[in-house]
């Protein structure tokens, strides 16, 4: 027997891509015990859910966070994306996201994480889930570690990095030191590379 909350659920969709809002709208349409709002429709009492792209996903908690809508009465946020590197679903779920599926998830994965979030609990993927098992199994960088990392990515040297971040020659070398053993790697291009495909480092996160 299915657990349904005992009211209906109230879904938001908002997305970027049009096509892909579309048929998320017409996917959870279908379902007996959801409603769909419209895009300026207004929620009746009862679970309120918003499945959103990645970036109006991070909005909309930390606007949530940050005004005066931190009730339980808040909507809680689902989002459905292509961003699967471990950063990036990490960063979702500590800004405050409820839900995170995969884009090209199964039909059911979409409707079962609304479900979820409106009995109140988390719902993550399978993939989502390996990311968060993978991060906590490991050490994770300091925010100075991936500036440290960041540059030695731009192809600076230790000098060069300790002058763009006002920091000494030595510190430097601790930082690399702990990178290298954190990451498993042998070498800076490594430890690099590693960090790139984990989504450890990248463009937003580099120092200007």
């Amino acid at each position: 027997m299915l657990n349904w909350p005992t009211q209906r659920i109230q879904v938001s969709v908002a997305y970027a891509d049009p096509l892909v809002a579309i048929g998320l709208s017409t996917v959870l349409s279908q379902q007996v015990d959801i409603d769909v709002l419209e895009a300026d429709g207004r929620a009746a009492p009862g679970p309120h859910i918003v499945v959103a792209d990645y970036e109006r996903a991070l909005n909309l908690v930390a606007s949530r966070s940050s005004g005066r809508d931190r009730q339980s009465s808040a909507p809680k946020v689902l989002v459905v994306t292509a961003n699967d590197r471990e950063h990036e679903v990490r960063s979702a779920l500590e800004a405050g996201v409820e839900g995170y599926l995969e884009l090209g998830c199964e039909v059911q994965d979409l409707v079962s994480g609304v479900r979820q979030l409106a009995r109140g609990s988390r719902y993550l993927s399978a993939m989502a889930a390996q990311r968060i098992a993978a991060s906590m199994a490991r050490s994770t960088l300091t925010d100075r570690e991936q500036q440290v990392l960041g540059l030695v990515a731009r192809g600076k040297s230790n000098k060069g990095v300790a002058l763009a971040l006002d920091i000494s020659a030595g510190t430097v070398k601790a930082h690399m030191k702990a990178i290298l053993s954190k990451l498993d790697a042998e070498t800076r291009t490594e430890a690099a590379s590693i960090a790139m495909e984990r989504g450890l480092i990248g463009p937003a996160m580099l120092p200007s």
